[in-house]
């Protein structure tokens, strides 16, 4: 049972050639690859003309002689309501290019393992754009041979993030890497964009996990005019600041800021929804790119 795509010909293009040539533009004005061991990402999630430069400078950082044998991509889920993490195991993902294979050992284990956390329904990922956004830049800059782990967070609390992460700990090794999915602030001004965006990414290369649950909290006493939200990733985030906040081996990097504003064709400056890319590094290592 394949997954067909959710928003090909919406967020990005659905023709082979076409996306293509759009991933390889993105990357190819993205900022260069910095040289760190990188061990996870945390990556926009919106149409490619907002938000695709922004996450081609987070994919560009990942060593392209490198090879990963799966990628966990982590996502919040915007479409549908259920608790805990839903993994989809039950297929492939179709994608314009061809076949994204998913690692259902590793769904398997964390079912037996994990049964109160984790389930394995399809429609938890009926018509989520958060995963399958991130699968063209890695078909695009990966090296052939990794499978991947869709892992979709839905109702969840920030105890069971921790229990999440927890059971992910054992693949967060060499030859995984986790790609997390989230855009910043939903729908204030551009200015109000700006100033709570940055703060939102300071408390996550903080690496503390109980300093994004702060600001989060503290972002929403503040009352700003429409702003609906200002990490609607949160959960995934979360997740991975428990999955590091185990060890000072890692490292956050911000990378590049932009918002939907910033785009001069189809911006509005008045209700706007920011984008970060975050690489998160491992500074114990001796891998040169």
């Amino acid at each position: 049972m394949r997954r067909e795509p959710a928003v090909a010909g919406s967020f990005y293009p659905d023709v082979e050639r076409e996306l293509e040539k759009e991933v390889l533009s993105l990357l190819g004005g993205a900022l260069p690859n910095k040289g760190k061991d990188v061990k996870a990402l945390i990556v926009p999630h919106a149409g490619y003309v907002f938000s695709g430069g922004v996450a081609a400078s987070a994919f560009n950082q990942l060593d392209k002689k490198r090879k990963y044998k799966r990628v966990f991509v982590i996502g919040s889920a915007h479409r549908n309501s259920f608790a805990g993490a839903s993994l989809y195991s039950a297929g492939n993902f179709s994608m314009p290019y061809g076949v994204e294979e998913v690692d259902r050992d590793v769904a398997k284990t964390l079912f037996s393992t994990h049964p109160f956390l984790f389930s394995s329904d399809p429609g938890h990922h009926e018509g989520e754009h958060s995963i399958e956004v991130q699968l063209p830049f890695l078909h695009y800059v990966m090296n052939p041979g990794y499978s991947i782990v869709p892992v979709l967070l839905g109702n969840v609390t920030a105890h069971e993030c921790r229990e999440i992460a927890d059971a992910l700990r054992p693949w967060f090794e060499e030859d995984s890497l986790f790609v997390i999915s989230s855009d910043f602030s939903h729908y204030p001004s551009y200015e109000k964009a700006t100033e709570i965006d940055r703060t939102t990414m300071e408390a996550i290369v903080s690496g503390n996990p109980d300093n994004l649950v702060r600001i989060l909290e503290k972002n929403e006493s503040l009352d700003v005019q429409d702003l609906h939200t200002s990490l609607c990733g949160w959960s995934s985030v979360l997740t991975l600041m428990y999955l590091t906040s185990s060890s000072h081996a890692y490292a956050y990097e911000p990378l590049e800021y932009r918002n939907s504003g910033d785009n001069a064709l189809y911006g509005d400056k008045d209700n706007v929804v920011g984008y970060w890319a975050i690489s998160v590094s491992n500074t114990n290592s001796l891998h040169i790119s």
